[in-house]
């Protein structure tokens, strides 16, 4: 009862005051990340007359946001504002468009004149919103959603329960970063050696104690690609080959980079990592040879690179039917070798140490044309459907 009275105020607060046609409202998780930061850097690079907000769930970090936000522009059209605050609330309820990526103050719904665009977090092969039979029910109401494709216009349509004229095709924004070449992911450890290959490791949380608290696939004992054992195997490997790989955990995963033991070859990286040294994880993808991942959704955004993907996981069939897939075969969406074993991934580094063929070239440009309707200037895109809507 004390809820519905609450959001009832907060609905009737917001009617009082008028919207800003030049006030945009941005928020991600985790904070200053994502799509909605790859959105927020074009308009504050692009679109002076525009008034930049973003509304931020930790504000003890606001040096490193600043820090963050000058490796990417000189700008300083914009203001950091904590979310949960009455300068958020008011700066929400004000704005004429909103991006964002995992949802912001659900609670009220939709607000009459404005324009909510969900970004989300990347083209899924998981099951997500309503498609997703455990978590249906906190589905984000948002005006807009983006897809990649016709492919996806209709997933996305379905997953989150609106028309397919609300899917707007134009890409992941922050695909916008993955042909920039002004970072390199060895910066975060400053590391200035030549390596042979650099391979970064994706792969999607099984466990997660933040956001969508949930528990999917099943990953332990010889199957753990990330015990200490499998690990020492690893980077030896490469180690001897002179090669590095760096380990992106997901946001979400129980787990963080002080969780696991330091390795010569092998580095973690995390969301606390990338702040502390101001870089986005996508504008460092360029100096990566080869992805390993998953079930993560960032294989179809490295699709944009052409570049090698390996495809690591043993808990397929737990995973399907725990959290599920999309597709009744997503193995056919996945243009790469498919590794279930340590041996099997000894092997496919081998032969990416030793040997200069790519297999999947053909298979890699197939699912890229399915997925994939543009390969670049994606926040332009949007930028001028959303703007076209108004």
């Amino acid at each position: 009862m004390l809820k519905k009275i609450i959001v009832k105020s907060l609905i009737f607060f917001c009617k009082i005051f008028s919207k800003n046609d030049k006030k945009i409202v941005y928020h991600s998780f985790p904070d200053f990340s994502d799509n909605s930061f790859a959105m927020f850097i074009y308009v504050i690079e692009n679109h002076k007359e525009f008034k930049n907000i973003w509304l931020v769930d930790n504000d003890s970090y606001r040096k490193d946001f600043l820090n963050l936000i000058s490796n990417y522009t000189d700008s300083l059209n914009f203001e950091i504002i904590k979310k949960k605050s009455l300068k958020g609330f008011y700066s929400y309820f004000t704005a004429n468009i909103i991006f964002h990526t995992h949802g912001l103050y659900n609670i009220l719904g939709l607000i009459d004149g404005q324009k909510k665009v969900n970004l989300w977090h990347g083209m899924p092969i998981k099951c997500i919103g309503h498609l997703d039979k455990s978590n249906n029910n906190k589905v984000q109401p948002s005006n807009f959603h983006t897809a990649t494709s016709k492919f996806y216009q209709k997933i996305i349509s379905k997953a989150f329960g609106v028309s397919t004229d609300r899917v707007l095709v134009v890409g992941q924004v922050r695909n916008d970063f993955l042909l920039d070449s002004k970072f390199s992911i060895h910066q975060l450890y400053t590391d200035k050696n030549e390596y042979k290959k650099t391979v970064l490791w994706m792969p999607t949380y099984r466990k997660s104690i933040i956001g969508d608290i949930r528990a999917d696939g099943e990953v332990k004992g010889e199957n753990d690609f990330f015990n200490t054992t499998s690990l020492k195997i690893i980077n030896k490997l490469f180690k001897e080959h002179n090669s590095i790989c760096y380990v992106k955990l997901h946001p979400m995963d129980y787990r963080n980079a002080d969780f696991f033991k330091h390795f010569s070859n092998i580095r973690f990286i995390d969301n606390f990592l990338l702040e502390r040294k101001g870089l986005n994880m996508y504008s460092l993808f360029d100096s990566v040879d080869v992805l390993l991942t998953d079930f993560s959704s960032v294989y179809i955004d490295f699709l944009i690179l052409n570049r090698p993907i390996g495809f690591v996981f043993s808990d397929y069939e737990v995973f399907k039917s725990s959290r599920g897939f999309l597709f009744s075969d997503p193995i056919k969406y996945m243009p790469g070798e498919i590794i279930t074993t340590l041996p099997k991934l000894e092997a496919y580094l081998l032969d990416i140490f030793n040997s200069n063929k790519d297999l999947y070239v053909k298979k890699r440009n197939a699912v890229k044309k399915e997925f994939h309707k543009y390969e670049n200037n994606f926040s332009k895109f949007l930028f001028k459907q959303i703007n076209d809507e108004i």
